[in-house]
């Protein structure tokens, strides 16, 4: 069995959406006056700086390795939790929406990520049983599953004409549905990941060759 991420793949449009500094109301609306109305333009046109970037794949859910008979199926659909993220976003200053920053940080990495309003959940925990990976044993013995996600986080300054007027800190992910499967039998091949490794180190015995 090749070990390794198995992807579930699912149809996400991003939806476009203007970046911008405003001052309150809904969605960020600013209230009236003239002068927050020339401010809500002039912010309009503001430009993100995205600081201290970081990507790296999390291990969510999981099985500890269970036996399965040459030719079962093995499958992720029964992973239990035992990491929680939550998304959220801290600001300083200007309070842009959460779905603007969070679109804005999309653009930059090119990524769909959750909260921009097309991928939603507040919580890595909010897992679709419906998008499960299935593999065949291809040898008796123990087998692992999980689920990981692609966690992002950025530190952000927004600024209108020069002049920064907010900053802040964004935490999200993206492909909320990268599932793993593997033998506690194999070998890690040498392209596997931490997060593989992680799984194997929780999910599998000591002397394992996964372990290894």
């Amino acid at each position: 069995m090749k070990r390794g991420l198995t992807t579930a793949i699912a149809a996400l449009v991003i939806a476009a959406g203007a970046t911008g500094c405003t001052s309150g109301g809904k969605d960020g609306a600013p209230h009236g006056g003239a002068q927050r109305l020339a401010t809500a333009k002039a912010c309009a046109d503001g430009t993100y700086t995205w600081l201290n970037v970081s990507r790296r794949s999390v291990l969510t859910d999981m099985t500890a390795g269970t036996h399965y008979a040459k030719g079962d199926k093995v499958n992720t659909k029964d992973v239990k939790e035992v990491a929680r993220y939550t998304r959220s976003v801290s600001t300083s200053g200007a309070a842009l929406p959460e779905k603007r920053l969070i679109r804005a940080l999309g653009r930059h990495l090119k990524a769909e990520l959750a909260g921009d309003g097309v991928m939603v959940g507040a919580r890595t925990t909010k897992y679709e049983q419906e998008a499960f990976a299935e593999q065949t044993a291809e040898a008796s013995g123990r087998y692992v599953t999980g689920r990981t996600v692609g966690l992002v986080e950025a530190d952000y300054r927004y600024a209108c004409g020069g002049r920064t007027v907010s900053s802040g800190h964004v935490l999200t992910w993206a492909h909320a549905n990268d599932l793993i499967i593997f033998s506690c039998g194999e070998k890690p091949d040498k392209k596997a990941d931490e997060v593989e490794r992680e799984a194997a180190r929780l999910g599998c015995r000591e002397g394992d060759p996964a372990r290894s």
